[in-house]
């Protein structure tokens, strides 16, 4: 079965190619009947290549291709003897392109030698002419202009000499400049993008990669972890609020943020020296310095590990019984309920994390970012357990295991059964107020990123 299918798909496609080839080529007939072989050429074309074997369009693309490219060769020879060069070109790129098109169908054209000679006549005459034009051009700072003809010239003729050193200035140059009055103005991260462009598509360009690390090092924002204050009794929630601002500055995807120890300056700075005097070949590196800092106050930190509730509920089991009717003979059917009993279990983990921070720039004390960040995570249990068959469990209640009482009531309806029966197949795991806590830290952790990544001091 599974051989057969794509034999009948492929069969699919074939018929259907075949009837939209005919469908074309028949429409193609028309236009050609008409006098009209341009629209008669495309559509045999596409007659052809819906299904290379039809003969009528094969037939027909041939006829009326070659009337095409008979009508652009002559459009080159016009050119050429009105001394156009640069329509000679461009009209022989065109016919040879739609000579080049036919082809690929398995349909062959005649191309002229004549013209194909005018065009290798035309070619550098024209080529220098642009490539003139481009540089005067360039020279006037006219560079969008002078990169459009450079563009021609690549599309003619990629190879010729000295088109890409003349394109990358016409190209880098009016980038560099906007890249280095971004710089002067202090704008940096613009500055870095630009210049990180000229880099990136252009390679070296006159002092590109310098200003590109000279703005990167300005526009970077070096973030040092600060102070965590609480008020409240649990010991450990400053350590892992600060290491979860550390996991979110340093998970910063963005050049312009970095995360830098200030805690251990001093041990940095011991080492440093202590290599120096022993004369190894440790240099004494620069050392990033702190521009902001990031200080927190921890609000709420509550941590849950709930207790386990089992309730002993009463209900039913509900029975169907078939009789025989002894006056009528025939069968009934008669629903009983059998007095039970069992378990609802139920419990809840939480974590409630809430943190106000702020981030201050060392230079101005200056409060560049400010928030509450308050995150809260829980986790319920509840579940019902029957050790006996429960598909026929039905809820309720009774007052008395073995007599009738005017308390005694039959939830025996769709809603109450299909609640009672979720829970019956509810799952019993749940997630401790540990991977809460965890969860917890994430989620604020990705707030974190997510706020500081995207301040943008420019804007």
């Amino acid at each position: 079965m599974n051989r057969i299918f794509p034999i009948v798909l492929l069969a699919f496609a074939l018929v259907f190619s075949g009837c939209a080839s005919k469908r074309l080529a028949k429409r193609g007939l028309k236009f050609e009947q008409a006098g009209m072989y341009e629209m008669a050429a495309d559509y045999y074309y596409h007659s052809v290549v819906a299904k290379p074997s039809n003969v009528d369009a094969v037939i027909g693309l041939k006829k009326n291709g070659q009337r095409l490219l008979d009508e652009k060769l002559l459009r080159v020879q016009k050119s050429y003897f009105n001394n156009n060069d640069k329509e000679t070109v461009h009209a022989y790129i065109d016919a040879k392109n739609y000579f080049d098109k036919i082809k690929n169908t398995g349909v062959s054209l005649s191309l002229s030698e004549t013209t194909q000679q005018y065009y290798q006549e035309a070619k550098p005459r024209y080529l220098e002419s642009l490539f003139y034009d481009a540089q005067l051009l360039l020279d006037e700072e006219k560079f969008k202009e002078s990169e459009l003809k450079f563009t021609e010239i690549k599309q003619i003729d990629p190879t010729f000499d000295g088109v890409d050193d003349l394109m990358k200035i016409s190209k880098s140059e009016p980038l560099y400049r906007q890249g280095k009055g971004y710089l002067e103005g202090e704008m940096y991260r613009k500055a870095y993008t630009i210049f990180n462009s000229i880099v990136s598509d252009f390679g070296l360009y006159k002092d590109s990669k310098d200003l590109r690390d000279e703005s990167l090092l300005k526009a970077q924002l070096t973030i040092a972890i600060g102070k965590v204050n609480t008020k409240i009794t649990n010991k450990e929630a400053p350590l892992l609020v600060e290491s979860a601002l550390s996991s979110g500055i340093g998970n910063i995807n963005n050049p312009f943020f970095k995360l830098v120890d200030i805690k251990n300056i001093d041990e940095f700075i011991n080492q440093q020296r202590l290599g120096s005097s022993l004369g190894s070949e440790i240099r004494v590196g620069k050392m990033l310095v702190a521009k902001a800092i990031i200080n927190a106050t921890i609000l709420k930190f509550d941590v849950s590990e709930g207790r386990i509730k089992t309730q002993n509920k009463r209900g039913y089991i509900k029975k169907t019984k078939t009789y025989e009717d002894k006056q009528t003979g025939e069968e009934r059917k008669v629903v009983e309920y059998d007095k039970v009993s069992y378990t609802e279990v139920s419990k809840t983990n939480s974590c409630a994390i809430s943190v106000q921070y702020q981030l201050v720039s060392t230079e101005t004390a200056e409060v560049l970012l400010s928030d509450v960040i308050t995150v809260r995570k829980y986790d319920v249990l509840n579940y019902a357990d029957y050790k006996g068959n429960s598909n026929n469990l039905v809820p309720g209640y009774w007052e008395y295991s073995n007599k009738k009482s005017s308390k005694d009531r039959i939830d025996d309806n769709s809603y109450a059964v299909r609640q009672l029966q979720q829970l019956l197949k509810a799952s019993k795991k749940i997630k401790s107020a540990s991977q809460l806590k965890t969860e917890a830290l994430t989620d604020f952790s990705t707030r974190i990123t997510r706020q500081v990544g995207t301040y943008n001091p420019e804007n």
